[in-house]
């Protein structure tokens, strides 16, 4: 809260210096000549007061009489007058406890000094503004720097239009203060440079001329013309009014704007209102007291088999019989502090048959007016009632609850959705580019290699390599992007036929030898002893294995063993991958199979994208089987694999037919 200060004064400068001071740093000043004080101010409002040197004794005593809390301060006059120098020390001996301020503190001085007085923290300043001085003669230039600086306002300088610019291109400049007529160019024109960079930038001309196209100036939006000679007052003065005004309009747009956010908020939910209103299933009603139907909603309407306009055109008392009119006049007459009631209702039709109802009323505001909402439920047997309430309250409540689950829901699944994808198109631009980049340069060095004579064989030969890693990385990307799509509209090939098990795993096995050799990881194949035959795709059971082999040995250390077991069970073979290796978080054992997503002990570092267990999963689940992983005792990873040894391709072709005819 800003502080409230009282200066009594005997027309001297130093005390207006004191009160721009103050305003400056964001202080209510109210200044007062000693001749025109009122006696029975209360003093006890402000927190600060002021004497300058020539108020007469008798005046300051009677303001410390009725002070009891506030802090006193002394402006003194200058030196070289005994008389004034005599009197002021009487002013000192009655208030011995005074700070005082003499004329030769500089502006910088008074303020730090007032700030401590008063125990002003930098949250309760208020924001001064930064402005840019602009004038071509040097002399002036530094005096009004000099002023600014002494008020600790920031002040960037300059001589001409291009500095000034260049300045604004940098910092951000609330106030141009500009002599109006420049060598070369003009005030206006900076003024007019400076808007196109910074909009919101305010001006103060500075002249000794005030005919000068004084008209244009307030065109461009200008907002003083001070006249040469400038002292500090003055200019502390336009730089306070001009900076206040500013600080307002600011204000004031960002109250407009938090207001508008507001009504938009408002607009949004009664919108949303409006449209449960209307289509909610339970008739509801807006009546005023005195049974003038307001509003009703579509359920309503088929209630009483009227047209809206028909149904307003009525008193809601005239469609109930004369107990029902009664008892709901009498419930409004006695509305409890809850504002609700209930009661029976009969509906009385057209042929004298009447319908039972229970009305649940609250009184509401509708546009500034009292009116009561009522709820109508339809009850065919009054011993029945209070069930169907219940029931139909419970059932409201569920339906709310229920809807509020599947919109969270949804909300969190849309929301896993984008993050997934993002991180998935990061990851996907960095995997593509990676040995994109390897394959071009590598290209590169070959090329300049050969241009410049160099045909070692040993270097071409490197370079070679590289390209086709990279490339076969590249194919493995794009092939499993491929697949991936071809999957998400069933027209993927699936070709089954009865395969030996244990044949596809050796080859998978074989696939990946490289990758084993390079980390010296040794591959474990145990089986039962009979043959497995299976009814399955052979490329893709392959392709599924290699994927999760190809994982086992990424995340295990070197020297390690990955093991591959395969059994019978029943109608089922179960292959399980297992390895020793960094393993997958509990909470992400179902997550990362799938799309775009990773596990976080994998998701970096180690390359992948994120589709392999995805493409195994989908595979597995074209051979109607399932795939799972698990943590195991050895600290890594078991990836359970099991699938039928014989497909229902009654069931597979009953789900592609279905494919075929969603597309």
């Amino acid at each position: 809260m800003a502080r409230k200060i009282l200066i009594i004064d005997s027309s001297s400068m130093i005390a207006m210096r004191l009160k721009v001071l103050l305003e400056l740093i964001g202080c209510q000043v109210e200044l007062v000549h000693f001749a025109m004080f009122d006696e029975n101010t209360d003093i006890d409002i402000y927190d600060l007061l002021v004497f300058s040197q020539g108020v007469p004794t008798d005046v300051v005593s009677i303001v410390v009489e009725k002070a009891t809390y506030q802090s006193f301060l002394l402006l003194a006059p200058k030196a070289e007058s005994g008389e004034l120098l005599s009197a002021f020390s009487k002013l000192n001996d009655l208030i011995p406890n005074a700070t005082i301020i003499y004329p030769f503190f500089s502006n910088k001085e008074i303020t730090s000094l007032i700030e401590a007085l008063l125990e002003i923290g930098p949250d309760h300043i208020f924001k001064l503004p930064t402005i840019l001085l602009v004038d071509h003669v040097n002399e002036r230039l530094e005096s009004l720097k000099s002023s600014l600086y002494g008020a600790h306002i920031e002040v960037y300088t300059a001589t001409n239009h291009d500095e000034a610019i260049n300045i604004a291109k940098l910092r951000s400049i609330d106030i141009l203060i500009s002599d109006f007529s420049l060598q070369p160019g003009s005030g206006l024109e900076i003024f007019s440079s400076l808007k196109k960079i910074q909009p919101h930038s305010r001006c103060l001309l500075v002249t000794s001329r005030p005919e000068q196209s004084m008209l244009e100036a307030i065109r461009q939006g200008v907002e003083d013309v001070l006249i040469k000679p400038l002292n500090d007052n003055v200019l502390l003065q336009a730089v306070h009014k001009l900076w206040q005004t500013e600080l307002l309009k600011r204000h004031n747009a960002e109250l407009v704007e938090r207001l508008q956010e507001t009504v938009d908020v408002l607009i949004e939910k009664d919108s949303l209102l409006q449209v449960i209103f209307k289509n909610t299933p339970d008739p509801i009603l807006l009546f005023e007291r005195k049974g003038k139907i307001v509003e009703a909603n579509d359920a309503c309407l088929k209630l009483f088999n009227l047209k809206f306009k028909k149904l307003i055109a009525h008193s809601l008392f005239h469609f109930l019989d004369d107990d029902s009119v009664q008892a709901i006049k009498d419930k409004i007459s006695t509305l409890n502090s809850n504002r609700q009631f209930s009661c029976d209702l009969h509906i009385v039709n057209k042929d004298g048959s009447k319908i039972p109802l229970v009305g649940s009323f609250n009184e509401i505001d509708h546009h500034g007016e009292i009116a009561l909402a009522v709820i109508f439920k339809n009850v065919s047997h009054l011993k029945q009632k209070e069930d169907l309430l219940l029931e139909a309250k419970d059932l409201l409540e569920e339906q709310v609850r229920a809807r509020t689950s599947q919109l969270e829901h949804a909300k969190n699944i849309a929301e896993a959705a984008n993050l997934s994808k993002s991180e998935f198109l990061a990851n996907m631009s960095h995997e593509l580019r990676t040995p994109m980049h390897s394959i071009l340069s590598f290209s590169r060095f070959g090329i300049s290699k050969l241009q410049e004579g160099d045909f070692s064989k040993d270097k071409l030969l490197k370079y070679l390599t590289r390209i086709e890693s990279s490339g076969q990385r590249l194919l493995s990307l794009l092939n499993n992007l491929l697949d991936l799509s071809k999957l998400d509209v069933g027209k993927f090939p699936f070709n089954p036929r009865a395969y030996d098990l244990a044949t596809i795993v050796k080859t998978s096995i074989d696939d990946v030898a490289g990758i084993a050799i390079e980390k010296d990881i040794n591959i474990v194949f145990s089986s039962d002893n009979a043959p497995i035959v299976a009814q399955c795709d052979e490329e893709q059971i392959n392709q599924v294995l290699r994927n999760v082999l190809s994982n086992a040995l990424k995340f295990s250390e070197e020297h390690s063993t990955v093991e591959v077991v395969m059994q019978r069970d029943d109608d089922n073979a179960n292959i399980a991958v297992i390895d020793s290796g960094i393993g997958i978080p509990e909470e992400e054992l179902e997550t990362v199979f799938n799309k775009f997503e990773q596990s976080s002990k994998t998701n970096s570092g180690a390359g992948g994208t994120g589709l392999g267990l995805t493409l195994c999963r989908e595979f597995v689940s074209l051979h109607q089987g399932s795939i799972k992983a698990c943590n195991n005792s050895l600290g890594g990873t078991t990836i359970s694999i099991q699938v039928p040894l014989e497909i229902n391709l009654d069931e597979y072709l009953a789900d592609e037919q279905l494919v075929k005819n969603s597309g």
